[in-house]
């Protein structure tokens, strides 16, 4: 029964202190924001136009958040304590995992680099950022993913691809990897939020549109046709 009342006694600590605040239209505003974001979201079909909708609608409804935050008058409200040391956590988790995450995968795959078989590859991503390494790992699954500053290529990739088809994927995979440090923020909106990531679509299709350009329409859709 004290949980229940302590609940209690917090929604209505909510309820007073932005009566009192008078922030309740600035609060119905944002919503407001969010929903039309959506709403844009929902009806373009531009890559660009979808994340930048998406991004939108999460920040307005921070910044909802934020407002009720800024509102509350009472002392030790336990639901914004979890919730700020759950944003903490995993932004914290979000931003500095990816930078050591390669290096965890590299010794879980066991991977190799590249050129300890061919150098093609490596010397074409080198043409895009001699920072970025390739490499290759033993499985028959067809798989190509970026993690940090590496490209993991499995051996059944390598098999089936040819060499164009090599170059579409990794141009993919390159363009994800510039756009490494914005992706965990996009993540990490919709963990504050505690709405669905729906960012993860756009950014393919820019990738894809990244390989297109750089390389070939038809390798891409010849390599995404044999990964289907």
């Amino acid at each position: 029964m004290q949980d229940i009342f302590s609940i209690q006694e917090e929604v209505e600590c909510y309820v007073a202190c932005i009566n009192d605040a008078n922030v309740l239209p600035l609060l119905l505003f944002s919503l407001f924001m969010a929903v039309l974001m959506f709403s844009i979201y929902h009806r373009t079909k531009k890559p660009l136009t979808r994340i930048s909708s998406f991004v939108g609608s999460q920040l307005f409804i921070i910044a909802t958040i934020a407002t009720v935050v800024y509102a509350m008058q009472c002392n030790q409200m336990l639901s914004i304590e979890i919730y700020l040391a759950y944003v903490l956590i995993s932004g914290t988790i979000l931003i500095f995992l990816p930078r050591i995450y390669y290096r965890i995968l590299i010794r879980r795959y066991n991977a190799q680099p590249i050129t300890e078989i061919m150098d093609w590859p490596q010397e074409f991503v080198n043409g895009i950022d001699r920072e970025v390494n390739v490499y290759q790992y033993d499985s028959a699954i067809l798989r190509a993913f970026a993690s940090g500053k590496a490209i993991f290529l499995s051996l059944g990739m390598l098999e089936l691809m040819d060499e164009t088809e090599l170059k579409a994927i990794l141009a993919h995979e390159m363009w994800h990897i510039r756009h490494n440090a914005k992706t965990p923020i996009l993540r990490q909106l919709s963990m504050v939020t505690f709405t669905k990531n729906r960012s993860e679509d756009e950014l393919e299709l820019l990738a894809d549109e990244f390989a297109s350009k750089l390389v070939d329409r038809k390798a891409l859709e010849s390599a995404r046709a044999k990964l289907n």
